[in-house]
């Protein structure tokens, strides 16, 4: 049973925290924009009583873009939005029955940068039919949106869903399995679950490693006065630099010149 919360009573929480002295919050939903009424109406008290909070979505389907919201969000102090896209490729969105386009997330993410939103998404590997070129597609997908931050994971075939209720029908999991990732030795993909893993590291390393990727976030950064991203794009471009040292037998010695994550992090 699903039970939406008041406006009122999630207004008297934001005043609570903020009485505790915290000044950013996360609003964890699995889609916090579907109800445009109570979004319009929560962000225009927030606006009226000058919380001066920031403010992060943590789940946003692409079909809720709506530019008069997003104004009015960015005003009451909204600073970044998560979406779940899931594929660059058609025919897996619609087996995941997304009931959305790829016209669709290309609008919705173009409205959010244009917004001065930071844009994350999160892309899902390893539907029972999708071939390398599948997931090729989706990196390449991603690279051509303006994302701030991606995350590529294996698909999990979790309990009670319908691709979850499917497999134990076919008797390729147990009923008692509350979640499986997909995997060929498993009957569940093409692909053995560790080589959909690597794709998945392939797929973020090939994103975050392009010029033009830094530059936008460096001046989306500097226009919304908030380095947060920046700081750990770079953080996790100095350990990716690490740990290739580590691999080539070349760790860093304490007194040289490269900086751990541990060194920048305590400056």
């Amino acid at each position: 049973m699903y039970r939406a919360r008041s406006t009122e009573n999630i207004l008297k929480e934001l005043k609570e925290v903020k009485n505790k002295g915290y000044k950013y919050v996360a609003f964890v939903d699995d889609s916090f924009l579907s109800n445009k009424n109570q979004t319009h109406e929560l962000f225009d008290k927030i606006i009226k009583e000058k919380l001066n909070m920031k403010f992060i979505i943590t789940a946003s389907r692409v079909d809720s873009a709506d530019e008069k919201l997003f104004l009015k969000m960015k005003k009451a102090g909204v600073t970044h939005i998560q979406y779940g896209l899931e594929s660059g490729n058609q025919d897996v969105l619609d087996f995941y029955n997304k009931k959305t386009t790829l016209e669709k997330i290309r609008y919705a993410l173009n409205l959010s940068h244009k917004t001065g939103f930071f844009n994350m998404g999160s892309f899902i590997l390893g539907a029972p039919f999708e071939t390398k070129k599948h997931f090729e597609k989706t990196i390449n997908f991603a690279k051509s949106l303006p994302l701030d931050s991606v995350s590529f994971v294996p698909l999990k075939y979790m309990a009670g869903s319908d691709l979850w209720c499917k497999a134990v029908e076919d008797g390729k999991i147990s009923d008692d399995i509350y979640v499986s990732k997909a995997d060929s030795e498993k009957g569940l993909g093409l692909y053995p679950e560790q080589e959909i893993v690597k794709y998945c590291v392939k797929a973020r390393s090939n994103y975050y490693a392009r010029p033009q990727f830094m530059l936008r976030l460096l001046i989306k950064s500097l226009k919304n006065d908030d380095l947060g991203f920046l700081q750990s794009y770079l953080l996790m471009f100095l350990s990716n630099i690490c740990e290739g040292f580590k691999f080539l037998g070349l760790t860093p010695k304490k007194n040289n010149s490269v900086i751990t994550k541990d060194r920048l992090s305590r400056k």
